[in-house]
């Protein structure tokens, strides 16, 4: 089961085409007698949203849902709207609709996990992220997202941990390095920062990646000083001696 595919919108010089897919959306192999009229409505929904008629998008929404109850990709769609119209409350009460029909449906798993997070719940955005990945445990966005609210909420082992499961996927993911050296600073662990430091500033330097270069180098300067390292004990440290 499927909710919608995501709508594709191509501009030509004169006309806007729009290709909406029906893929099931927990309804039966023989139930073709649902309303003809439920996918017009649907594409009209999309359109009033486009144009930011969110009233009458959810308007047109709830008259879908009349015609077909079970129908996930409606729910989906209106938390989207909601989430737009910043009525959050009512995004996550629609996320949870769609939910109850597909419980494994990973887009409303994560949109219900963004919106806890912009409510600064991070407890419950983590909770719904955790889900996310039972249903797509390599999925590297999903777990940079995890990492993230676990620093918010200043759990950083936890952080750290799921930091270094993105790594374990895309060794040279350079943002997760540099996340990671702010949370080994909050944990005090200097050497696992001055490592993330070190990869950070080669992929940098790979990458032509000057910004993070700039971090690099201004977090290995902070931590000298909070370590009373010179730059000649810090030469010592990094590098191997000669035989």
């Amino acid at each position: 089961m499927s909710i919608f595919s995501l709508t594709i919108w191509r501009h030509t010089a004169s006309t806007l085409t729009l290709l909406v897919f029906f893929l099931g959306c927990g309804k039966d192999k023989d139930s073709s007698s649902q309303p003809k009229n439920s996918q017009k409505l649907f594409i009209s929904a999309i359109e009033k949203q486009r144009i930011g008629a969110y009233e009458e998008a959810i308007e047109i929404l709830h008259q879908v849902v009349k015609l077909d109850p079970k129908l996930v990709a409606t729910y989906y769609r209106m938390g989207l709207v909601y989430v737009e119209m910043d009525q959050r409350n009512k995004a996550i009460t629609s996320f949870n609709k769609a939910l109850e029909i597909e419980p494994q449906n990973l887009q409303a798993r994560l949109k219900k996990g963004e919106v806890y997070s912009k409510m600064t719940r991070n407890d419950l955005a983590v909770a719904e992220f955790l889900k996310a990945e039972s249903i797509q445990p390599n999925n590297t966005e999903l777990l940079f997202k995890i990492a993230l609210e676990y620093w918010y909420d200043q759990k950083l082992k936890e952080s750290a941990k799921y930091y270094r499961k993105v790594l374990a996927i895309n060794a040279d993911h350079i943002q997760t390095h540099l996340n990671l050296i702010s949370v080994y600073e909050k944990l005090k662990d200097w050497n696992r920062a001055i490592e993330e430091i070190e990869i950070s500033e080669r992929l940098g330097r790979e990458t032509k990646n000057d910004h993070a270069i700039a971090i690099a180098k201004r977090k290995l300067a902070f931590i000298k000083g909070r370590m009373g390292m010179t730059d000649k004990d810090y030469k010592r440290k990094t590098q191997p001696p000669f035989d």
